[in-house]
């Protein structure tokens, strides 16, 4: 004979799923709420120091450098005029490096300082940033990056066996660029948990 559970247990195990439910919502609210504080502070912080070579990252969006992409690069090469850096490791895709290249040597890099690393990706493109430094000799970098890549940046670099530093050219500001800390975010915990 088939007998139907009491009203009550059916109840209490509702309110248990409904609890358990509202428990994962709340910790992944609140996770994404630390880890993006977490992008907004590390972009901010200039941990520049003697190092073993300046490593630029970034991601073409179109045929010339952005604004931002600019400041980087001048903010990298600042770095090597002041003597902490002695090299520069250029990471990114293919045509980011071949736009931010010449600008580097214009503005005074020697060539035979400039190192290049291309993928296609920000975490692939500080792998292969970490593989070449480790062939040069170079076990510490000050990484360049725009304010909302620079933890995942460091986090990568990090996991790759280098000691890393932080020294954006500018700040992130949720108010002005609430969409560049969300993506800044995203790859963060992309990273963290799928390692991409």
């Amino acid at each position: 004979m088939n007998q139907r559970p009491p009203l009550k247990r059916v109840a209490r195990a509702l309110i248990s799923l409904g609890r358990g439910i509202a428990a994962v919502l709340t910790g992944g609210i609140l996770l994404l709420g630390l880890t993006a504080a977490m992008v907004v502070v590390q972009g901010g912080r200039d941990e520049a120091r003697p190092a073993g070579a300046a490593l630029v990252t970034g991601e073409a969006v179109d045929s010339i450098l952005t604004p931002e992409q600019k400041a980087q690069c001048d903010h990298a090469i600042n770095l090597y005029r002041r003597g902490m850096v002695s090299r520069m490791i250029l990471s990114g895709d293919a045509m980011f490096v071949d736009l931010a290249r010449p600008y580097l040597i214009d503005q005074g890099l020697p060539q035979q300082a400039l190192l290049l690393a291309e993928n296609t990706s920000l975490v692939g493109g500080i792998r292969a940033a970490a593989n070449l430094a480790r062939t040069q000799g170079i076990s510490s970098v000050v990484i360049v990056a725009e304010p909302p890549m620079m933890l995942t940046a460091l986090k990568v670099a990090r996991d790759e066996g280098l000691t890393g530093y932080g020294s954006s050219p500018g700040v992130v500001s949720v108010v002005e660029k609430p969409y560049a800390v969300a993506d800044g975010t995203w790859r963060y915990l992309k990273y963290v948990f799928a390692g991409i």
